[in-house]
């Protein structure tokens, strides 16, 4: 098939293009640089060479985009974790959810795969994730973004559209040429601090590697409609500053803050973010998830299209050595 892959250029979008070539379909990107293609997924040894310049926003540059495809794969979406951007990620999400799944309904791709978040699902006191859970979205800007989005993409699914949904977690792995993801930043910021916080929560930690095989695996058109959760192995704080330590041969302290304590903290310096001089990993939301993520039970795609979640251990050291690289 001919797939077209919006946020191509990201981390997730890239190695899920890799994937879905490795499958054996060609690759159509949206794209609104062409130039972002030479710096991040053609570093992946992925033909570029199919591309459609547009932008998710832009209702007849994505209909330019899907003319010819037999499928969709949906990464694009705006991600920001400053709370001064949450009406331009509502707005900039839901636009391009409607023009890229809803349009890819009504020129009839089958299969439509939309790259969902485990933060539409989240909620303070959930213990396990799976992917027929309601819709509630975190408190920010971002889970609520992904949860109106999923609503949207759910009710498609009501209606008989050969939608697929997955629900990744915390995303690591190797980069896409320079593109690390935001968990991978993360992951850098904490090796700077060597420091871990924390007494419950932790990560809930998928490898980019796993997760896109997923979405290459979702390609399987008459199909009735799917959903899948990636999210992957939750790592407690004490577990997460072992793993960090080994891999990157340094010493990372668990200090077994509260969790209560990080999630103010997180509060307090969203509200002086503009007056700081520097970006901080500690925001609201942040230490939300950070102190209270759930599992993942990801059997069903384990069991239904043979994928399989790496060791933590291994997707934080590849990312890791390759922090290390591209610092020189």
């Amino acid at each position: 098939m001919r797939v077209l892959v919006t946020g191509g250029t990201g981390f997730v979008g890239g190695w899920t293009a890799k994937a879905v070539a490795d499958a054996g379909h060609s690759v159509r990107f949206l794209v609104r640089n062409t130039d972002r293609l030479q710096t991040s997924v053609a570093q992946l040894g992925v033909d570029v060479s199919d591309f459609s310049v547009g932008d998710i926003v832009d209702r007849v540059s994505v209909r330019e985009a899907l003319q010819g495809c037999d499928a969709v794969v949906h990464s694009a979406a705006l991600v920001a974790t400053d709370p001064r951007q949450t009406n331009e990620m509502l707005t900039t999400n839901m636009q391009g959810a409607q023009n890229v799944l809803g349009q890819a309904v009504e020129l009839g791709l089958d299969p439509i795969v939309h790259v969902s978040s485990f933060t539409a699902l989240f909620h303070p006191n959930l213990e396990t994730m799976t992917a027929d859970l309601p819709v509630v979205g975190g408190a920010d800007g971002y889970g609520t973004s992904k949860a109106q989005v999923d609503i949207y993409a759910r009710g498609l699914q009501d209606a008989g559209a050969p939608v697929n949904i997955t629900y990744p977690g915390m995303v690591l792995g190797p980069p896409v040429g320079n593109q690390y993801g935001e968990v991978g930043e993360g992951v850098k910021a904490a090796l700077q601090m060597h420091v871990i916080p924390g007494r419950g929560g932790g990560g809930l930690i998928v490898d980019v590697r796993d997760l896109a095989p997923l979405h290459a695996a979702l390609l399987e058109p008459g199909r009735a409609p799917r959903r899948y959760t990636a999210g992957g192995h939750r790592v407690p704080p004490t577990e997460l500053a072992s793993l960090l330590g080994r891999a990157a041969d340094t010493t990372m302290l668990p200090v077994p803050i509260p969790d209560t304590a990080l999630r103010v903290a997180g509060a307090v310096l969203d509200a002086a973010g503009r007056f700081l001089p520097f970006e901080t990993p500690f925001t609201s939301a942040g230490m939300q998830y950070y102190t209270q993520i759930p599992a993942s039970d990801d059997s069903p795609s384990e069991r239904e299209l043979g994928i399989t979640y790496r060791d933590p251990y291994e997707t934080i050291a590849d990312t890791i050595d390759a922090l290390r690289s591209a610092s020189g």
